[in-house]
């Protein structure tokens, strides 16, 4: 785990609770991924504590804001423990990659916040969100937004990050679209914010090529814009 305050935004910070995810996604690596690390035949990152020492503790609880990121959170158990020791008034933003969902306990810490944000990671739409977030189902995962939009408590705001690479720098339209049709509000009526992360590493298409032979996948059939791109 891990606190870093942020060098550009002062008073905030984010944590990072451990590398424990279900997903091998694009853009993404071993460090920030068990699933990876499985994929990639390396040691998997042993344990899941709950625990937080006290310092990061007493660091977190001086900042405006703190962001909870991963791995994937829901699956990391210190990210509660992190959520229950902030202070109410604090800005909290807690990243989902949508196929885990947060449990009741979760939620219910998640009530007392003035000003929370459940934000959730989605690079594409249908089969080429599968290519990005793989192994993640897309169907499903629009049913678990549709479920936490309806469920999670009243004060929850909701937004969307995208990450940008040159696999779908011409495809986040379909995303925006997406957004704005599926989930443009909260139930009180309070509009998902949309932000985006750019991923600055070059995707040689050799290592698309050798993820497509372990997948039974085609990045050219699914990204036909990204080619010329990539090289």
């Amino acid at each position: 785990m891990e606190l870093l305050e942020s060098g550009t935004c002062p008073g905030s910070a984010t944590f990072h609770p451990g590398s424990i995810c279900n997903l091998a996604c694009v853009t993404c690596g071993p460090d920030a991924s068990t699933r990876w690390q499985k994929e990639l035949g390396i040691p998997i990152t042993p344990g899941n504590p709950r625990e937080i020492d006290q310092d990061t503790i007493t660091t977190a609880r001086k900042m405006t804001g703190v962001v909870i990121c991963g791995g994937e959170p829901m699956l990391n158990f210190n990210s509660q423990t992190m959520l229950e020791n902030l202070r109410s008034d604090q800005i909290v933003r807690v990243h989902f990659n949508g196929t885990v969902m947060p449990r009741q306990s979760f939620m219910d810490q998640s009530a007392r916040f003035k000003q929370i944000q459940y934000c959730f990671s989605i690079d594409g739409v249908g089969k080429r969100f599968e290519y990005l977030r793989w192994p993640a189902q897309w169907d499903q995962v629009v049913q678990n937004v549709l479920w936490l939009v309806e469920t999670a408590p009243d004060n929850i705001e909701f937004s969307v990050n995208i990450t940008i690479s040159q696999l779908n720098q011409h495809y986040q339209n379909e995303i925006v679209d997406w957004i704005k049709q599926t989930i443009p509000q909260n139930k009180h009526g309070r509009k998902t914010v949309i932000t985006y992360n750019q991923d600055r590493n070059k995707i040689k298409q050799s290592y698309l090529d050798d993820i497509d032979k372990k997948r039974n996948q085609d990045w050219r059939k699914l990204f036909p814009l990204a080619v010329a791109d990539i090289s």
